[in-house]
């Protein structure tokens, strides 16, 4: 254990916010040293008037870029016959605000969050901001050689190990693709509406051959229109509901 390592462990048994560095440990794999880093890294813009930490909109930035250059930096190393494109869309892949999301959902970021108001979590892709919040915090916090480490073995771990060539979340595209092959017509009927804090929320019916087969809803019509998609994507994958989609 280095210098360093032992100064945060004392931090962590002398600090008055020991059960918020208890939590980060558990999330990060090592004692953190700053947690102003951190609390910034969960602050929503919302609620920046009343914390002093500001918000996460900055480390949300330079996370973006650090997470883009570590995932590029790693599938480099590990397909060394891949060319630019393959690797630019595997990259893609795993950076993307959806996968973002997703991760943040497993981590359960949203325990930390900081909000004044209801800023719709799925629509908004906080969680995903908040992902990227975190990278900037851990570099900042402890340096480049732990942030790949923490993007590596841990945030990015489950992906990193999975078939990414083969991950899929453009499933608008999959299901047109789909439409095209087997000669039936693929459309969507979309409205635009307001939630219980009047942002704008679209829903989306995607029909085939004018039957409704899906639904799906978002802060965008791209993104309540791709949810739709998923809903039938995922219809057609469970043998049970295979109805609309074969």
């Amino acid at each position: 254990m280095n210098f360093s390592e032992i100064r945060r462990k004392l931090g962590f048994l002398l600090s008055n916010d020991r059960e918020f560095r208890r939590q980060l440990k558990e999330l990060l794999g090592t004692f953190p040293g700053d947690l102003h880093y951190y609390r910034c890294a969960f602050t929503h813009r919302s609620a920046a008037g009343s914390k002093k930490t500001g918000h996460n909109e900055r480390l949300e930035y330079l996370g973006d870029a650090m997470l883009g250059a570590i995932v590029a930096d790693y599938l480099y190393e590990k397909y060394p016959l891949h060319e630019e494109g393959k690797l630019t869309k595997m990259r893609s892949k795993l950076v993307n605000r959806v996968t973002l999301l997703n991760v943040g959902k497993k981590m359960k970021l949203d325990r930390f969050l900081v909000a004044q108001v209801n800023i719709g979590l799925e629509g908004k892709f906080v969680l995903s901001n908040m992902v990227e919040a975190l990278v900037g915090a851990v570099y900042l916090d402890l340096g480049y050689k732990y942030a790949r480490h923490f993007v590596v073995n841990i945030l990015l771990k489950d992906l990193l190990n999975s078939d990414i060539e083969n991950l899929e979340y453009d499933f608008k595209s999959k299901i047109l693709e789909w439409g095209q092959k087997q000669k039936q017509e693929i459309s969507f009927v979309s409205q635009q509406n307001v939630d219980k804090e009047s942002i704008p929320v679209f829903f989306s019916d995607i029909l085939i051959d004018g039957i409704i087969a899906g639904s799906g809803t978002g802060y965008t019509k791209k993104e309540s229109e791709q949810n739709a998609a998923k809903d039938v994507w995922t219809k057609r994958e469970n043998p049970e509901n295979k109805v609309y989609v074969n």
